[in-house]
């Protein structure tokens, strides 16, 4: 899989119920610090406005549906004027009355009779939001289906799930994106992609460091965010590896941590060089055709994890805070086992 190495796994290791039971173990224990949230009072719901839609005969009832979600067609239809909304009310009109609209909107239906699970993920998410950040308040929380225009939107008020996206593999319905990405389309990835994005509100770069050490530890962040708030979500979920990519990658973590030693890539700050480490690729050739893409990625949340077992003083909102990459990756110490 990777250059000059046979691949070695984990899998005979994990076949036993008890040793997946101490893996799984190990792994909370390494975001032990989330307090009992038992005592916080949030409770959040699901819009299913593409429900409402479909069930929309008249222009007429369109143009109802449109000023009743003010935030949703300010925010995510772009209806700003007249016009706008003019504009829009003729496009969700052919929308809801196209046949092939009509049929991915049932294949949604069947596939999303239930979002309990989702729920009751996010809830427990933002509980941990709202202990860390007390000014937190939950946003909206809507469905829709976007003819696959947009898989997600997140802001401060407002989250948008396009559910055509995340029918799965047996769906006759797919985005047309590369099939390395597809695969994460699915609906057990809603909750971490939504939160991934989430994190984004909270997340502090620097703007004026432009080197790839910076990006990789923004989206450690970002990914050690997500993690702390989903911990029963595997860690290949969150970055979007399959499992094997992510047992092969850490069994080759030195030859990661090698290749950015000696190709001086930390601080490197030429666009398309840092592109082919924290992209999305098939697998990153440079390091070998087993390597997955987005390995600086992979490579920042390492880095970051170690800096957060290394700092028991440091709370999550000051890591968040913290933009200072340099000081963080000295304090990390982080060396490949």
């Amino acid at each position: 899989m990777y250059k000059d190495m046979r691949k070695l796994t984990i899998t005979m290791l994990l076949v036993t119920t008890g040793l997946i039971g101490v893996y799984k173990l190990y792994k909370k224990l390494s975001y032990s610090r989330n307090p009992d949230v038992s005592n916080i009072s949030l409770s959040i719901q699901i819009k299913r406005l593409e429900n409402d839609l479909f069930n929309l005969q008249t222009k007429a009832d369109i143009t109802s549906f449109i000023e009743t979600n003010q935030l949703v067609a300010a925010q995510f239809l772009g209806v700003e004027t007249d016009e706008d909304k003019n504009k829009m009310i003729d496009q969700l009109y052919n929308m809801v009355h196209n046949t092939s609209m009509q049929a991915l909107y049932q294949e949604v239906a069947h596939t999303f009779k239930d979002l309990t699970s989702l729920i009751t993920q996010l809830e427990q998410a933002f509980k941990y939001l709202k202990h860390y950040y007390p000014q937190f308040e939950a946003p909206q929380i809507v469905t829709l289906i976007t003819g696959f225009g947009s898989d997600l939107y997140v802001s401060k008020e407002l989250i948008i799930i396009g559910l055509d996206y995340f029918l799965g593999e047996n769906s006759k319905f797919r985005p047309h994106i590369p099939s390395y990405i597809l695969r994460t389309y699915q609906p057990t990835y809603i909750a971490p992609k939504v939160i991934l994005l989430l994190s984004h509100l909270f997340n502090t770069g620097d703007p004026k460091d432009h080197t790839l050490l910076h990006d990789m530890l923004y989206y450690g962040k970002a990914y050690y965010f997500t993690k702390t708030f989903l911990l029963d979500v595997p860690d290949p979920m969150i970055l979007g590896y399959t499992a094997d990519q992510w047992t092969d990658t850490e069994n080759h973590q030195r030859i990661v941590w090698q290749h950015f030693i000696d190709h001086a890539l930390f601080y490197e700050t030429n666009h398309l060089v840092k592109k082919k480490y924290v992209g999305e690729r098939p697998f990153t050739s440079e390091i070998g055709p087993g390597c997955p893409g987005n390995i600086g990625g992979w490579l920042g949340w390492q880095i970051v994890k170690k800096y957060m077992k290394n700092s028991p003083e440091i709370t999550l909102p000051m890591l968040m805070q913290n933009a200072n990459m340099q000081h963080l990756f000295e304090q990390a110490k982080y060396r490949p086992t």
